[in-house]
């Protein structure tokens, strides 16, 4: 997945203006890294209970524990990048930087998605003796149990056990101790974490949707890189009151996560490929079978789209479903954007990634009808792009 826009030169300037221009309505901005977004059952901080009543103000300091008991959490380090910690797991957050994120996993499981991962982020996880650095946007699993390991199901890191050091590509996994070396990763296998990380990543997607749109319709901003949207500046966490979480707003342009779900800025939301669809944050039972959720506008990737409605425990489980998620759209006419441009739709990969985001389309206005398929009905919501 790539980005569309500026680089990470608007970055630290953008999130630093951010913090400083706070709105006065719905949104609330933050350019502190580490905030714990989502809570699952039982989750401590220090060893104390969590409440998802003081999420919005709860971040993580440097050699905070976090950590659960049957639960997950999932927390938001840089702008794009998402921590997700599993059933009886625990990780020490090192450096809480927005440049320099260090994180150990001291047990159980662990998965970043790094989704808008830009060229001066540092993201490095620990883990027993293993050291282990992002270099790509993508998926990537820790697990702190014996044996320790780290797998990148989708991206590229650099792994270091003492003096040695090897290159794991997607696909790819190694154990942490003095033997280090890179060996295919199991797709098939099954993996609870897995699936609700892509539960979660689709319920991520449609609060940015949300924000991004609402920030361009109440006219906040008066600098988007040209657009004018009143006193806004750059990339990061908005706090979306409708969806109860904090949104991460690309500073421009739009990333595709590698489950599929689309990420757009103001300025993009419109030209985004979207279908109305229910999205659930977690909570029990999402694994039994979707639950009946909150029905949002999603934003997915048209090239290698996800499999709505579907909770595969494996990659290989999900990327079968995106092939006849994307044989489906495609015989049915493809997909819309959120002002009604057709947008065409591409043959599923063979892997299990995301491609990367069309972003800002060509074209100007758009309009057109809605079109239903399967998991939901294609958009022609939204407003044009101004």
């Amino acid at each position: 997945m790539k980005r569309v826009g500026r680089k990470s030169a608007k970055l630290l300037a953008g999130l630093v203006v951010a913090a400083v221009y706070a709105m006065p309505q719905a949104y609330t901005i933050s350019a502190r890294p580490g905030a714990v977004n989502y809570v699952e059952g039982s989750a401590y901080l220090d060893g104390q209970p969590l409440s998802a009543k003081t999420l919005r103000a709860t971040f993580l300091s440097a050699n905070d524990t976090l950590s659960t008991d049957a639960g997950k959490v999932e927390v938001l380090l840089t702008p794009g990048v998402f921590l997700r910690i599993g059933d009886n797991s625990e990780i020490r957050m090192i450096s809480p930087s927005l440049t320099n994120i260090q994180v150990e996993v001291t047990r159980g499981e662990a998965m970043i998605e790094a989704a808008g991962l830009v060229k001066d982020d540092n993201i490095q996880v620990i883990d027993h003796g293993g050291s282990i650095t992002i270099e790509k946007i993508g998926l990537y699993r820790f697990t702190g149990d014996n044996p320790p390991a780290a797998a990148v199901l989708d991206g590229k890191a650099e792994v270091y056990f003492g003096d040695r050091k090897i290159d794991l590509g997607k696909g790819h996994e190694a154990i942490l101790d003095e033997r280090l070396k890179s060996q295919k990763f199991d797709t098939k296998r099954e993996d609870d974490l897995y699936a609700w990380s892509n539960v979660r990543s689709e319920y991520d997607a449609a609060a940015t949707y949300s924000a991004a749109k609402n920030v361009t319709i109440t006219n906040y901003g008066t600098d988007w890189y040209g657009y004018g949207f009143g006193n806004w500046y750059g990339p990061g966490w908005y706090w979306n009151n409708g969806f109860n979480t904090w949104a991460w707003l690309p500073g421009a342009g739009g990333f595709y996560s590698p489950f599929g779900w689309g990420f757009f800025g103001p300025g993009y939301w419109s030209y985004a490929p979207v279908i109305v669809t229910p999205v659930y944050s977690g909570g029990g039972g999402w694994s039994k079978g979707r639950p009946k959720g909150t029905t949002a506008t999603v934003p997915v990737n048209p090239k290698n789209p996800p499999a709505v409605g579907a909770v595969a425990t494996s990659p290989f489980a999900y990327q079968a479903a995106r092939s006849q998620a994307a044989q489906s759209f495609a015989a049915s006419g493809g997909l819309r954007t959120a002002s009604g441009a057709p947008v065409a739709v591409g043959r599923a990969s063979s892997g299990f990634s995301g491609s990367a985001a069309s972003g800002h389309a060509s074209g100007g206005g758009f309009s057109g009808g809605g079109m239903s398929h399967g998991g939901g009905a294609v958009s022609s919501g939204g407003g044009s792009h101004k």
